[in-house]
């Protein structure tokens, strides 16, 4: 076995800085509603640290946890989403939006994240460098003329760093007519923050230089900041292309990285409660990201993982962003996980565990075989021990994960993580150690998982963990077929989502029935049971019954929208669809109810069958998004419990075709309809057995020969 220093190499060897790997993209996110999320999605980040969540997700957890303080679930009814993207994520962790990062050279903030983490122009901090400028020159005692020649100096400034300052003459002037030596300090600090953005960096260090020493606060301390902030620039010269991305496999020197460290550490150590300290810091990662030095680099990230955003001077979210940009974005080398982590991050066990988590997809799928080209294994994790030696439950986690995940072996899991609920507070490790016991319980069929569940539900404080615990009890009981326990008065799941996909794909009539009139339901699940239950009915032959339940539909009930839509873009659906007392279509087909009352009381009635089919094309019902349930192993996976077969119209207008008692215009209306289920694509609309293009011609034919002074030969030019 080898040691981790030997596993650990340098991430450098395996593959280059890059940008972000984890962050989801521009994309509608769909989560997969179970609690195993062994492979990253973008949409499935949870309150339980696993393989599948983002890395900043993961890494935001552990985060709060090393520091204590997590923020408590602010009261919500219905519970937030178990699941979901980064940024959805993030915000329940810190829900008031903070002001835009200062990416100011002179301003009297610390909060300089942007600049450390992205890269963006230098000229970015013009605006608020300009009112710190004025800031400074107002409170000082410098006559009032000159304050007046300098503010306005600087703010004609408005660099661009496209090219040279449209200011310089303003600064020149100003330079001019100073008299007071303060004054004159002033000016010289406007034409090395000219030098500056105008790309002048020896220029602009000799000005700043010349100020260090000035008895002038603000001016000295911003000089001695600006020193360091013109050799970060100096760094980063080439390295970036017209987007503002580092171009791949590019590092500054030695020479010029250790030259900002020193200038930049120079100011730290002189005002370590400075205006810029937490700036300063934040652009020595950056100065380690440009150099790639990732040794040093994780060590700055170790050193502030636990202090709190105002002390460290980037909130929690976006210092998790900087790390998995800068550290932990990176794609696995083919060479295997353990072999393409860095060694610093050994001896800080909450980076370890991250990148841990991330690797830990490795190998999981068949794509990830190939792409990793070895597995994850556990020798690997053991070989971590040392540098785990004071989180032991985080390293007995970590194995527990991979023998649920990759050795198939929860009665290991169940040896290594004893029962300890309940708890009035569960911190994030010990939530993700309870939960995945709770999963090892149902993977053995244990009966006292659903006691499991329950017993953690109140020290579920922390944001989402209340969300995940009821999907828990959700899975639960839809597997138990006790779905009535679910949607029971005294029920703890109270999440919108989770109950409308057991209504949606599991819930048997009787059960959309009583939720459909229950009046007191909660955000509109009476109206999705009464859509669903009146969809089903009518889909499944269930005809009589809807002649009754669409009463249900309320007087102002809308019957406007995409009924197919998966969530009704978080809208009502359209249940007044089902209660239009208008004729319908081209077949002259009375109102819905009358079409139902005839097929309930005749289910073959050829002229009935094909109005009801004419009402699921008008309404956009083929391929309707509730007759295709999850996969089985997620929530809405077990079958359904409403009777019936799935509805297809072409699979009617073949009946129909075929039939011996078909009316002929019936017939006619049945063969058009059938060819038209192919229009213009060529690709079947309408559901059910495919039909071969030979099959279409017959039709056609039979329709152009046997029928053809009806209105439907006679507008049928084409069979595709």
């Amino acid at each position: 076995m080898r040691k981790v220093g030997a596993v650990l190499v340098l991430l450098l060897a395996g593959c280059p800085w890059r940008e972000p790997a984890q962050a989801s993209g521009d994309f509608g996110c769909y989560p997969e509603w179970t609690l195993a999320h062994p492979d990253y999605t973008g949409c499935d980040n949870m309150a339980m640290l696993q393989p599948g969540n983002d890395t900043r997700a993961n890494l935001l957890l552990l985060m709060l946890d090393q520091r204590g303080d997590a923020p408590a679930t602010a009261a919500a009814a219905p519970t937030p989403d178990p699941l979901s993207d980064w940024e959805t994520f993030g915000a329940r962790f810190q829900p008031a939006s903070p002001a835009p990062a200062q990416d100011a050279a002179e301003s009297n903030t610390d909060a300089e994240s942007s600049y450390a983490e992205g890269e963006g122009s230098r000229c970015r901090s013009d605006a608020a460098g300009t009112q710190a400028f004025a800031a400074a020159v107002n409170s000082s005692g410098i006559p009032d003329a000159e304050k007046t020649l300098l503010t306005e100096a600087r703010q004609k400034l408005a660099p661009t760093c496209t090219a040279a300052s449209g200011g310089a003459e303003g600064v020149t002037q100003a330079v001019a007519q100073m008299h007071s030596p303060l004054g004159k300090s002033f000016a010289a600090y406007l034409q090395g923050a000219q030098a500056f953005y105008d790309g002048d960096f020896d220029a602009a260090a000799k000005q700043f230089d010349t100020l260090t020493g000035v008895d002038q606060p603000w001016l000295s301390e911003t000089a001695r900041y600006m020193l360091g902030r013109v050799e970060v620039n100096r760094a980063q010269v080439g390295l970036f292309d017209e987007y503002g991305s580092l171009e791949p496999g590019k590092t500054a020197g030695a020479e010029v990285t250790e030259a900002a460290e020193a200038s930049l550490n120079a100011y730290i150590q002189a005002y370590p409660q400075g205006l810029y300290t937490g700036s300063a810091r934040g652009l020595l990662r950056r100065v380690y990201w440009l150099g790639g030095r990732a040794d040093k680099l994780a060590e700055a990230y170790a050193s502030v993982l636990a202090s709190k955003p105002e002390a460290r001077g980037v909130d929690d979210v976006a210092y998790a962003n900087e790390v998995d940009n800068k550290l932990l974005g990176f794609t696995m080398s083919s060479t295997g996980p353990a072999q393409s982590a860095a060694p610093a991050l050994a001896k800080e066990p909450v980076l370890l565990a991250v990148f841990d988590l991330q690797q830990m997809r490795c190998a999981y799928t068949e794509s990830e075989r190939e792409h990793c080209g070895v597995p994850f294994e556990r020798g690997w994790l053991e070989a971590q021990k040392p540098s785990f030696a004071a989180s032991q439950e985080l390293f007995g986690y970590l194995l527990a994960l991979y023998d649920f995940y990759h050795a198939k072996n929860p009665s290991a899991v169940l040896q290594a993580i004893p029962e300890t609920t309940p708890q009035s507070s569960f911190s994030t490790l010990e939530f993700s150690r309870q939960a995945l016991r709770g999963m090892a319980l149902e993977a053995v069929k244990d009966n006292g998982a659903r006691d499991h569940w329950l017993a953690m539900l109140p020290g579920a404080q922390r944001p989402l963990q209340r969300g995940a615990l009821e999907l828990a009890l959700a899975l639960h009981d839809e597997r138990a077929k006790a779905l009535d326990r679910v949607f029971a008065a005294d029920s703890p799941i109270g999440n919108v989502e989770i109950r409308r996909i057991l209504l949606e794909n599991v819930a048997d009539a009787g059960l959309l029935r009583r939720r459909a009139a229950d009046t007191t339901a909660r955000s509109g699940e009476a109206q999705v049971a009464l859509f669903t239950l009146l969809y089903k009915e009518l889909s499944r032959g269930h005809y009589a019954d809807f002649v009754k339940d669409v009463a249900l539909v309320p007087a102002d009930a809308t019957a406007e929208g995409n009924p197919a839509l998966p969530e009704w873009d978080d809208s009502l659906p359209p249940v007044g669809v089902f209660a239009r007392s208008t004729e319908l279509g081209e077949y002259e087909c009375k109102p819905l109810k009358d079409t139902a009352a005839r097929l309930a009381k005749n289910p073959k009635d050829s002229k009935a069958q094909l109005c009801l089919a004419d009402f699921f094309r008008a309404n956009g019902f083929d391929y309707e998004t509730l007759d295709t349930q999850p996969e089985g192993d997620m929530l809405g996976g077990t079958p359904s419990l409403f009777k019936g077969p799935i509805y297809s119209r072409l699979d009617v207008y073949r009946a129909l075709i075929v039939s011996a008692k078909t009316p002929q215009n019936d017939r006619a209306y049945a063969l058009y309809r059938a060819v038209m289920c192919y229009a213009p694509s060529g690709n079947n609309s309408c559901g059910g057995k495919e039909a071969d293009p030979p099959q279409r011609k017959a039709w056609f034919m039979q329709l152009k020969k046997n029928y053809p002074n009806t209105p439907w030969a006679k507008a049928l030019q084409y069979y595709w």
